[in-house]
């Protein structure tokens, strides 16, 4: 069975701790479709949209989530995003002169990671933020529900050219004052960590959830809930590259067809090109017309 751009819930039954499973395949390879870094930068982005998921995931909310590092290394803003019914985007922005191998530490210097989630039902918006202390993205993370949720959370985080993976496991509050005073949950938390700490990058990215499920949680009578589907959506459009012309004025857009042949847009998110050429640029300001899009997506 084809389990990638999934998302799995799973609780242990007997015991207060829950997870969260995802792969991501064609949804990875949609969102880099326009996109070119150094293979340690894009296993770092990789892991950073998977870890919006997992975080989106432990969440009730209605709007967006977004992870957005900002650090002194080679990497000076990564961002990725996720919905709530789980439609992501990220990007990275790197200096090339300056490297893009190595580890997480030398990839990002210090600095820091922002969580902020938006809902716009409410027109709310909360914001998390913690150090890049950490030796690996998913540390950060652990550190911000450490700090922000109080809740014990540990990572595992993988991506590769054409897959990107993660688990996250999380110790609820204590159920029963009994296992509490026993130890028993402790002990049962310190297994599911050597567990997921144990699961190695290929076992993650092969895909196979059953299999992730029996390395990190052991015998331990675990529940795994249906799948929920990851999907890449950018907010931009042919549509809203149009509209954004529209607003420039005629007279400036006429005057950057005439320089240079054609007018080309592209988002600064998914680096996806858009071209409009002289007729383009007169359906769009002729009397009455309704914005539409550029013959053209590069």
């Amino acid at each position: 069975m084809d389990e990638s751009d999934q998302l799995r819930r799973f609780i242990l039954e007997e015991h207060p701790v829950r997870g969260h499973w995802v792969h991501l395949g064609a949804a990875w390879r949609q969102l880099r479709a326009h996109q070119h870094y150094p293979p340690a930068i894009e296993a770092l982005l990789g892991e950073t949209v998977t870890a919006a998921v997992l975080l989106a995931a432990t969440l009730k909310f209605d709007g967006r989530l977004t992870l957005q590092l900002t650090g002194s290394g080679p990497v000076g803003l990564l961002v990725a995003q996720c919905t709530h019914d789980f439609r992501i985007r990220a990007v990275a922005q790197h200096d090339a002169k300056a490297g893009g191998d190595g580890p997480f530490r030398s990839l990002v210097g210090d600095g820091r990671l922002v969580v902020t989630i938006e809902t716009g039902e409410r027109a709310s918006r909360y914001q998390g933020i913690v150090p890049l202390d950490g030796v690996s993205m998913g540390e950060c993370i652990a550190r911000y529900f450490a700090t922000s949720e109080q809740l014990p959370t540990r990572l595992s985080l993988a991506a590769d050219a054409t897959t990107a993976a993660g688990m996250l496991i999380q110790k609820l509050p204590e159920r029963d004052s009994g296992e509490a005073r026993s130890g028993r949950l402790e002990q049962v938390w310190d297994d599911l960590q050597q567990g997921l700490a144990a699961l190695k990058s290929g076992q993650l990215l092969a895909g196979a959830v059953d299999e992730s499920l029996q390395r990190v949680c052991g015998a331990y009578d675990c529940r795994l809930f249906a799948a929920t589907a990851v999907r890449h959506a950018c907010g931009c459009s042919p549509e809203r590259v149009a509209e954004l012309l529209r607003s420039l004025g005629a007279e400036e857009v006429r005057s950057v067809l005439a320089e240079q042949g054609a007018v080309s847009v592209t988002c600064e998110f998914c680096q996806r090109p858009y071209r409009f050429d002289a007729v383009d640029v007169e359906r769009l300001f002729a009397p009455g017309a309704v914005p539409a899009g550029p013959a053209s997506i590069n």
